[in-house]
């Protein structure tokens, strides 16, 4: 690499810079360590500070290395290496000393940058992924990782204006200690099921409360700002009257209905429940391998535009001979 000073260096550094996109600060070396780990040298352009405690202006005391991961760049973790400057206070009688510069890259006491935090904090918004993956690919322990996480989320969380533009709620539960006895394992979460203006759905996470019982869901609503309430037009539920009743209670104006993976498997079980009657009541036994409606059970369970030429015959074939009062061949057809 050629000298900074040089040309064509001058425009190596412009360019890092712009990749880098960290205002007021500039890149000085770029390497790839012995554990394949991005490793960027980087400075901030401060060129004079006033003491923090007294304001006089303070001269330069050389400079510190401190060490902070960024967001993972070129499928690497990231490493910074940025050289801090030290400031000192001209001012005798001023009890601050030296102090280090400040900048927005990274709070003090930090291995993280604000940068991967946000990368992170979108990572577990908006992509299907763990604390633990992430925090393999920033390059750091899964503390360190959710140390930093929690108090975004918080942030983000307490923000009113995260839930703008909800028209379309959802509500389920989710079981998320399944191996932990004697507490509470269910979570009560509610989902942004809005579409853009194409039509697109991009499902976001808005809460998750500990509890799954209508009362969790009434009281969650009943927190929430009058505008956030009165925009909800649908809300989407399972079948679970605990949850309809805080609806009905908590957004009176909203319609309700059951969400689409439900009434899938409403479906399906009730086309199992027919098909498993019709068996006993033609054959007086369970199915066996060889019986007709046996033999399409796992057929029965999938949408017909899923289904082979030849798969449709099949069911049409059993059908006919397992179906003699057609009762399996009407909720199958109601069910498709």
């Amino acid at each position: 690499m050629d000298h900074p000073m040089c040309g064509s260096g001058a425009r190596w550094c412009a360019r890092a810079d712009a990749i880098f996109d960290v205002p007021e600060m500039h890149v000085l070396d770029a390497e790839v360590d012995t554990q394949q780990r991005l490793v960027l040298t980087v400075e901030s352009g401060q060129v004079e500070a006033g003491c923090p405690a007294c304001g006089v202006m303070a001269i330069g005391h050389g400079r510190r290395v401190r060490t902070l991961h960024d967001a993972p760049c070129f499928g690497r973790v990231t490493l910074l290496r940025w050289l801090v400057r030290i400031w000192r206070c001209q001012e005798p009688a001023c009890p601050t000393g030296t102090f280090s510069e400040a900048h927005d890259l990274a709070p003090p006491r930090t291995a993280l940058t604000v940068r991967a935090v946000g990368w992170a904090a979108d990572a577990l918004s908006y992509d299907d992924t763990t604390v633990s993956a992430l925090a393999r690919h920033l390059g750091v322990d899964w503390h360190t990782c959710w140390d930093a996480i929690e108090v975004e989320a918080k942030a983000r969380t307490s923000d009113p204006a995260r839930l703008n533009g909800v028209n379309t709620l959802g509500v389920d539960e989710h079981i998320w200690r399944p191996s932990r006895i004697g507490v509470d394992r269910a979570v009560t979460i509610m989902v942004d099921l809005s579409r853009d203006q194409a039509g697109c759905l991009h499902a976001r996470l808005l809460d998750a409360v500990v509890g799954r019982s209508g009362s969790v869901y009434k009281r969650w609503l009943r927190d929430q700002p009058d505008e956030f309430v009165d925009g909800v037009e649908t809300a989407a539920l399972d079948p679970f009257r605990g949850y309809a009743n805080a609806i009905h209670d908590g957004l009176p104006d909203a319609v309700a209905v059951l969400d689409a993976f439900h009434v899938v498997r409403l479906g399906s079980q009730v086309v199992d429940e027919v098909r498993r009657r019709v068996q006993q009541d033609t054959l007086g036994r369970r199915g066996h391998k060889q019986d007709p409606l046996y033999k399409i059970r796992g057929l029965l369970r999938h949408g017909v535009e899923h289904l082979t030429d030849k798969q449709q015959a099949k069911i049409i074939a059993c059908l006919d001979t397992g179906d003699p009062t057609e009762e399996v061949n009407l909720a199958w057809q109601c069910y498709q």
